[in-house]
């Protein structure tokens, strides 16, 4: 227990002078690891030992999918066509935002690809049309939630490998409760135009010629979800293979559309090495962070002294999620689940509770973190992508968290909604 606490005061001090989190959680296990009497080849070979799983193959692939997407005319579709399906609802642009994130949750796999795709389109077009700037960027963000819920999913993906369960049932899984999250935030939009609360301009009436002309010109667009998802949940590829379909299906799109160039190509690329190369040093020193702890017995130690506050399920389920938003706020997903899951894990198994069902509910908390200040990312993305102060993104964002954080309590304490289609695969 001494060499944890060590460790994890290490790691904070190093986070307090401005290390990255990579770095600070890899120079908190060589000192663990020295203070252990440990041999510290231990690190390197954890290293290669938690980057090197199929399933993660499927993370850069959808990565690069996402960014080649971004630049082949899908987005600008997407969003064209959704405004002409729903832009006539009370609430116009504000709820084709909404429903544009969930076509496009199809195909990114992460929410900062929907903030960075869709973002700087539909926030221009909501400003010209006469909404405010930081509301649309903070309904942008979101909604942007639902990227990483609906599948594909990097976070699902990450996930399952450290939990060790079926990626295609946790993408699944996160169907209903994607769709309940776009419902939620849908119905806050509706209520507050009709209230006044939320000020927005008349919707544009209802035309089915623009909406047969939008879904012609973004035919190929829209099948995008469709080719991804169908493939998987038809059991005919795997993610991983299914993440390899998406970038040539992303390249074929940019052919068809005449967006294919080879500038807009390469940065698609670059962009996608970076983020990927973050991730997997990421993983892979959490494996080794991991490592640590499993072999000092601090998972279980932990698990029982969480234990002896409560039995409940219920109860602890309440616990785990404050503690998660908490750390959310302050930490990014990827390094929290790195940490906490090891710890998690004899937990949830004691009391019963599904590791799929968990899996979504820890996602979708860890996602809440990523538009909560002070860290939160999503809010530096908008920020950068609107033009606009961090803080007026801040105060808008707040009135949204009531939506996101009833569908939290939803989604947590009924599993059903997270495991009955992942139970028709059987």
């Amino acid at each position: 227990m001494i060499l944890g606490i060590a460790m994890f005061l290490v790691f904070l001090l190093l986070l307090a002078i401005g290390f990255p989190v990579s770095f600070a959680m890899m120079l908190s296990t060589l000192v663990a690891l020295f203070m252990g009497g440990y041999v510290l080849d231990v690190l390197p070979l954890q290293l290669m030992e938690g980057i090197k799983g199929y399933t993660l193959l499927a993370i850069p692939l959808f990565i690069l999918a996402g960014n080649l997407m971004n630049t082949a005319g899908i987005t600008q579709r997407i969003f064209d066509f959704s405004n002409s399906l729903i832009g006539h609802i009370r609430g116009g642009l504000a709820q084709v935002n909404i429903f544009a994130s969930v076509i496009f949750s199809g195909i990114s796999g992460t929410a900062v690809g929907d903030q960075a795709g869709l973002g700087a389109i539909e926030m221009k077009a909501m400003v010209e049309k006469g909404y405010q700037k930081p509301f649309s960027a903070a309904l942008t963000l979101a909604s942007s939630v639902i990227g990483a819920i609906i599948p594909p999913s990097v976070p699902f993906i990450v996930y399952s490998y450290l939990a060790e369960v079926s990626v295609e049932k946790l993408f699944i899984a996160g169907v209903i409760p994607g769709l309940m999250i776009a419902v939620a935030l849908s119905m806050y939009v509706y209520v507050g135009v009709t209230r006044g609360v939320i000020s927005a301009p008349p919707p544009k009436s209802f035309s089915v010629k623009s909406l047969s002309e939008t879904f012609k010109n973004g035919f190929f667009a829209l099948m995008a979800p469709v080719v991804i998802l169908g493939g998987m949940l038809g059991g005919v590829v795997t993610p991983t293979e299914a993440g390899a379909i998406a970038v040539v299906y992303a390249l074929f799109c940019a052919v068809i559309y005449r967006e294919f160039k080879w500038e807009t190509l390469k940065e698609g690329f670059m962009a996608s090495v970076g983020s990927t190369a973050q991730i997997m040093f990421l993983i892979g020193v959490g494996t080794a962070l991991g490592w640590v702890i499993s072999a000092e017995q601090l998972p279980y130690l932990l698990s029982d002294s969480l234990l002896t506050l409560t039995e409940n399920k219920y109860l602890m389920l309440l616990i785990i999620n404050i503690l998660l938003l908490f750390l959310g706020s302050i930490m990014e997903g990827i390094p929290i689940k790195l940490i906490m899951l090891p710890v998690l894990l004899p937990i949830i198994d004691s009391l019963g509770i599904d590791r799929i069902h968990f899996g979504v509910v820890m996602s979708y908390n860890l996602l809440l973190g990523m538009i909560t200040p002070p860290v939160g990312i999503g809010l530096y993305v908008m920020s950068r992508v609107g033009k606009l102060s961090f803080e007026s993104i801040v105060r808008r964002i707040i009135p949204f968290y009531i939506p996101l954080i009833i569908t939290l309590i939803i989604i947590t304490y009924f599993p059903q909604l997270s495991l009955w289609l992942p139970s028709l695969l059987k």
